[in-house]
């Protein structure tokens, strides 16, 4: 039997941790998963406690490979996560989303076991918090920076729904294997990395229905941006119209 860890990074999600962790409790209970663990950044609000009331497990991440420093984010969860929960597959999923449920962890587990697969990635329809499809259906910063910069690794890639999207399942092996970044370039790098290492006929996409994700305002976006920027950046993606050039190597550590 294919043992599945699901793997939520969370730090102050105690507003939706209760959503969250009641779905975690469901994959765990129908078998769709065999553990199921919060990677709590270190929170401190209720996070830790709104999920051990449906019987969740937090992992305190800063006690985990002390030595490596303060935790940098969910990159950094990732990795110490992974590191530390047994498992022959992962599941990630982001600890926010507005209506997730038990067919969404079902979606992303629907391809485990299959010929070949080592990666399989979320696709979605982002909706608002009643139901209705976003105007911008993969998100501006996918369009406006990550698109054009996956186009430069493999242009099959750009055809994924929601490259830059943080559910994800993953096999042990190669989840193992990879160096995490952190920020909100944690995505693409790790998309980029993937295809490196088990090209496109190891990745598969999901279709989860629809997502309701937490909304930046336009003011927020340039963070994002930057650090979606910077996660390629970390994996030698410029753009050669510019008159910088594309590099086919991956970091070994970050």
């Amino acid at each position: 039997m294919t043992n599945i860890a699901l793997l939520v990074p969370a730090l102050n999600e105690s507003a939706g941790m209760e959503r969250t962790a009641r779905v975690m409790r469901e994959a765990l209970e129908s078998g769709v998963v065999s553990s199921a663990t919060v990677l709590d950044g270190g929170s401190d609000d209720d996070t830790v406690e709104v999920a051990l009331q449906f019987g969740i497990r937090s992992l305190h991440i800063p006690s985990v490979q002390p030595e490596l420093g303060p935790v940098l984010g969910k990159g950094d969860s990732l990795f110490r996560g992974v590191h530390t929960v047994p498992a022959d597959w992962y599941v990630f999923l982001d600890a926010d989303l507005g209506n997730i449920s038990l067919d969404h962890v079902t979606a992303l587990t629907q391809h485990i076991g299959e010929p070949g697969i080592s990666f399989i990635k979320g696709g979605f329809v982002r909706v608002d918090e009643h139901g209705v499809p976003r105007e911008i259906p993969a998100g501006r910063v996918t369009e406006l920076v990550g698109r054009p910069l996956l186009r430069r690794v493999a242009p099959g890639l750009t055809g994924l729904s929601q490259p830059l999207s943080g559910q994800v399942a993953i096999e042990a092996k190669l989840a193992k294997s990879l160096s995490f970044v952190t920020g909100y370039g944690v995505e693409i790098a790790m998309l980029i990395d993937v295809f490196r290492a088990v090209g496109a006929e190891g990745i598969v996409e999901a279709d989860m229905g629809f997502i309701n994700n937490r909304y930046k305002p336009d003011d927020a976006l340039e963070e994002v941006r930057d650090q979606v920027l910077a996660g390629a950046a970390l994996r030698i993606v410029t753009m050669p119209e510019y008159g910088l050039v594309v590099h086919n190597s991956v970091t070994n550590r970050d």
